[in-house]
């Protein structure tokens, strides 16, 4: 799977309840935006805006770099939220527990009371734009509004918009009055002074009411510096809507008196984790948290561990936020007692990490558990699973040479044998020492790469790990289904007990593949302790089962589902496998089963123009203008084409991906990814007003 590059949730779809789901972009809805107080309250920035803002009581920055004063301002002017909304933020930054900020709030809007005599400033955003209105009370002269924009002159436009620098443009000003009811429009432009300050030249008006002067700011084209945001995991909430989580690269306020030449932040992502839930046609957010060290962290893997949330990813962060027995206290330091280590084996660049969270605990204490895992490479973290015992297993991939915990005689591979390497870990976090915490770790691969994109618990406690190998030695057990690795690359599928050590805990692995390029990318288990594995192949040779919903490979790449039973032989083993796609490329990244009728949901991108598509009623299906996102359900319990129960797809006119999807207990399937399209269809009208050349987190739902 690619390694996917904070989060700007660009767009929800909701289709009605049953087989046929209805058009899904009818009730597309952007989740609210929202304003932040700083540590010291001297300012507010924003987010889920078409561009980074930090207002202060003197002004804002606008696009973070473009400063915009309120020249000639009240220097007693009072900055406030307003509007308060019911969700918060929590930031788990660095090591430092007093730089954690908890329960910071959002508002909708920000005024700055008194800029001018008589004079308040109202900021807000509408459909993500930010909109700043000036406030102005009886009596009080308007002509004192003047605005300076930092290292530029502004322009205005034959259509009355003032031109600003680096993209961002005012649309022309709107002013107002209400009387017995009703707005009562006043006649308004901008007026540029010799000194480049801008001021509002206004009409008639009653100097006896109040009167609104409302500009709108807007990016005016593509501008290098907007965020990239990408969502990589989601899982549903029991008790209603769904938490979702990735990685945003954080935004600095640039100095004034600079001119970069490149406005983006090289470091300094971040993990988010958000929970949103459904509020009527539209979505809300309740909770958003921001996790990570000074460097750049990111996650992958997200799932439920009793009542907590339990994480993992990757960190490069030094001063990642540790919590509890944690095993594993430096980043890139896998034998912390060891005075002879070899030279070589120096810190290591990123670590894997497991992260538990309690959100109802409130505040610092949410984060019940955290520690660095890996060895002296690169060690990522891709999938994470709970178990029973208070256990929690991941996996990923290493290029390290050892691995904190995967000792000589104790683990099942002790070292790298390919260059990069699978890893597995299993830890119980709040086992009462620290030796207890870390049950298993060891490498798992071969002579070539083996990278492993998913993990699960099955009824009894065992651990199952699947991805793509390389490898033409993998380690096998039992009776493997395919005992030689065909061309390309191959599914794998291995069974482990954690319990054991060294190669007693090896139970069952085999290749799954054709003579093309197979990738296993998803997994889920089922009640029959049976792994149901979603990935793309290039193999027309599939062991495709009778009766399955397409025999064939469509086009040069397809998406696949298929089953493993490790309690079978033979044939057996492998219940149920189909294709999935038409003559283009389809990639299934996604995959997850209703509890409410075990049928399965995948998701991904296609670039297939006949993909197929069923039962979205009233739903004309977009052109596949580059790469589309794509969703479908499957029940294998039924044969040929009645197993597809719907399939959309869904996008704008550049990329658009599903990386993952969760399934509520009502059967309604929640799909992430990332978009870089600036036209995502939405009920309001409004186009995705993020730089095309930057990703953007959305989701949508499917009922």
């Amino acid at each position: 799977m690619r390694i996917l590059p904070f989060l700007t949730i660009a767009a929800a779809v909701t289709a009605v309840a049953g087989t046929s789901p209805s058009d899904p972009r009818k009730a597309l809805s952007l989740l609210p935006a929202w304003f932040e107080p700083a540590p010291d309250n001297t300012r507010f920035t924003s987010h889920i805006t078409s561009m980074p803002v930090s207002i202060d009581a003197s002004g804002a920055v606008l696009g973070g770099k473009l400063r915009m004063s309120l020249a000639g301002g009240q220097p007693k002017a009072r900055l406030e939220g307003v509007q308060r909304q019911a969700a918060t933020s929590t930031y788990f930054v660095g090591r430092q527990r007093d730089k954690w900020r908890a329960d910071v709030p959002h508002f909708d809007r920000v005024a700055v009371r008194g800029a001018y005599p008589g004079i308040d400033v109202l900021y807000y955003a509408q459909d993500k734009r930010l909109e700043y209105d000036f406030l102005v009370q009886p009596g009080s002269d308007p002509k004192a509004i003047r605005l300076r924009f930092s290292g530029i002159k502004p322009k205005l436009a034959a259509s009355g918009e003032l031109e600003l620098s680096a993209g961002i443009r005012q649309h022309a000003p709107v002013a107002y009055q209400m009387r017995d009811g009703q707005r009562v429009p006043v006649a308004s432009s901008y007026e540029i002074a010799r000194n480049g300050e801008v001021g509002f030249r206004l009409g008639a008006y009653d100097r006896k009411l109040p009167l609104v002067i409302d500009p709108v700011v807007s990016w005016s084209g593509y501008v290098v510096g907007n965020t990239s945001d990408i969502i990589n995991a989601v899982v549903a909430d029991p008790a209603g809507g769904f938490w979702v989580a990735g990685s945003a690269l954080a935004q600095v306020d640039i100095p004034e008196d600079t001119n970069p030449y490149y406005l983006t932040n090289s470091g300094l992502q971040d993990i988010f984790l958000a929970k949103i839930v459904p509020d009527g046609t539209a979505w809300k957010l309740v909770y958003w948290s921001y996790i990570g060290g000074t460097a750049n962290d990111e996650a992958n893997g997200l799932t439920w561990f009793g009542n907590r949330l339990a994480m993992t990813g990757s960190t490069a962060s030094t001063d990642f936020p540790l919590s509890g027995n944690a095993f594993q206290l430096e980043l890139g330091d896998p034998n912390p007692d060891n005075e002879d280590a070899d030279d070589d084996e120096v810190a290591g660049g990123i670590d894997a990490f497991v992260f538990v969270y309690d959100p109802s605990a409130g505040g610092l204490d949410t984060l019940t558990y955290s520690t660095y895992y890996g060895g002296t490479g690169t060690d990522v973290g891709q999938a994470i699973a709970a178990g029973p015992n208070g256990m929690l297993a991941i996996t990923g991939y290493t290029n390290s040479g050892v691995l904190y915990g995967a000792t000589e005689g104790v683990a099942l591979q002790p070292s790298n044998r390919g260059g990069q390497d699978t890893f597995v870990a299993v830890l119980r976090p709040f086992a009462d020492t620290v030796p207890g915490t870390l049950i298993m770790s060891t490498f798992l691969g071969g002579n070539s790469t083996d990278v492993a994109n998913s993990i699960g618990f099955d009824s009894k406690g065992m651990v199952y790990v699947a991805g793509t190998t390389l490898s033409n030695d993998f380690p096998l057990a039992g009776a493997s289904y395919q005992s030689t690795a065909k061309a390309g690359g191959n599914v794998f599928f291995t069974k482990l007990d954690p319990t054991k050590t060294a190669f007693d805990s090896l139970l069952y692995s085999t290749y799954i593949g054709g003579r093309g390029i197979d990738s296993g990318q998803a997994m889920v288990i089922d009640s029959q302790d049976r792994a149901w594995i979603a990935g793309y192949t290039t193999s027309n040779d599939l062991p495709v089962t009778p009766g399955a919903y397409q025999l064939s490979l469509a086009g040069g790449v397809d998406a696949f589902l298929l089953a493993v039973d490790p309690s079978k032989t033979g044939a057996a083993i492998i219940p149920y496998c189909t294709y999935f796609g038409d003559t283009g490329t389809d990639i299934a990244y996604g995959l997850a089963q209703s509890p409410k009728d075990g049928s399965f949901t995948l998701g991904g991108y296609t670039t297939s123009a006949n993909f197929p598509q069923k039962n979205i009623d009233g739903y004309t299906k977009p052109p596949v203008r580059l790469v589309e996102s794509w969703a479908a359900r499957i029940d294998p319990t039924k044969f040929d084409a009645s197993a597809l129960v719907w399939s959309l797809t869904f996008g704008g006119n550049l990329n658009d991906v599903v990386t993952t999807i969760a399934v509520d207990a009502q059967g309604s399937a929640f799909l992430a990814g990332f978009s870089n399209s600036n036209n995502l269809p939405v009920s309001s009208g409004q186009v995705k007003p993020t730089d095309a050349a930057t990703d953007t987190g959305f989701f949508f739902l499917v009922k």
